[in-house]
């Protein structure tokens, strides 16, 4: 019996992997993989993640903005976003809270995670979530505003322990 596996969080639209992509996917179904997540970062990169979801099959487009780049959204961020998140079966994502990146100001990280989260609440989608060095901000934040009923991942947790079941109690799924 072959394993198969579920990328639960990526960013194969990354111009890093520019035109790798193809090849890409053929090592992961290779590897047993499935299906993934690809999560887009913010309004430049979502048609790239759209294009990936139409072109493979095995790609589960994911569009948000991640807090490292929400200091550069539009003013219409969020009508955008919603137009993506109609385009196909989607989830919300990557959004978040970063207090640990260097130089990165942490004005509007909430405003814009609170709102992405309700738009996953209302449409019921599975949200991906960063957080780094906020997570007693961010679970304050999941236990006074709607969360989508389907739960959401916790990215690449890195948070204390005795948290663990807390964000369980919220809908939470763990990404390691």
């Amino acid at each position: 019996m072959s394993s198969r596996f579920y990328d639960a969080h990526n960013h194969l639209q990354d111009e890093r992997f520019g035109g790798k992509q193809p090849k890409l996917l053929a090592a992961c179904r290779g590897a047993g993989v499935t299906s993934m997540v690809v999560n887009g970062s913010c309004e430049a990169d979502w048609p790239a993640v759209l294009a990936l979801s139409k072109q493979f099959p095995e790609v589960l487009p994911s569009f948000g903005y991640h807090p490292w780049y929400v200091h550069g959204r539009t003013a219409d961020w969020l009508r955008i976003l919603n137009h993506y998140l109609d385009q196909t079966s989607s989830a919300v994502g990557e959004i978040g809270l970063d207090r640990w990146k260097p130089d990165l100001a942490y004005e509007g990280q909430e405003e814009v995670f609170i709102a992405q989260l309700q738009v996953a609440a209302e449409r019921n989608l599975p949200a991906s979530i960063h957080c780094l060095q906020a997570w007693g901000r961010m679970l304050e934040i999941l236990k006074t505003v709607p969360r989508p009923a389907c739960g959401f991942l916790l990215h690449s947790y890195g948070g204390p322990k005795g948290m663990v079941s807390a964000f369980t109690d919220l809908g939470a799924y763990f990404s390691l």
